[in-house]
């Protein structure tokens, strides 16, 4: 995963929600959690963990990933937002940012995600359209 690879607004896997400081926001199509999202570094140098970053573009990381969290929170209302920072298998500074729900809207209430939820199901097209055109709205004020 190189950020270069991801400039377009549809990447295949996901739909540009924002160009941050230091970050692109992606709205997830596959997986059964309505508002899963990725945060993909862009900048340089080429890092795979935070702590590689200068203090400034760290925060900048940060900020970015904050004011996804916000919008995901406003819009979806979820019970909780899970933030998972990886690289386990991609080793390129990314983190996924997921909304979690109560009760049956949610695969794993209560607990961690497993990863085969969020993969394979594709999620509703015109579903994801819309809330990545209200979510832009949302990240325009971050």
């Amino acid at each position: 995963m190189c950020a270069n690879d991801y400039t377009s607004d549809d990447i295949g896997w996901g739909i540009l929600l924002r160009r941050g400081e230091a970050a692109n926001a992606y709205l997830w199509r596959q997986g059964q959690v309505r508002g899963y999202c990725v945060l993909i570094h862009r900048g340089a140098p080429h890092v795979a963990e935070p702590t590689d970053l200068p203090e400034a573009d760290a925060a900048a990381y940060w900020r970015d990933t904050l004011a996804l969290g916000r919008a995901l929170t406003a819009f979806y209302e979820p019970v909780k937002m899970n933030y998972s920072t990886l690289g386990n298998v991609v080793p390129h500074l990314h983190s996924h940012v997921c909304p979690r729900y109560a009760g049956e809207s949610d695969p794993a209430p209560g607990g961690p995600l497993p990863w085969e939820v969020l993969r394979g199901r594709r999620q509703d097209e015109a579903q994801l359209l819309a809330d990545a055109s209200a979510l832009r709205v949302l990240l325009g004020d971050a």
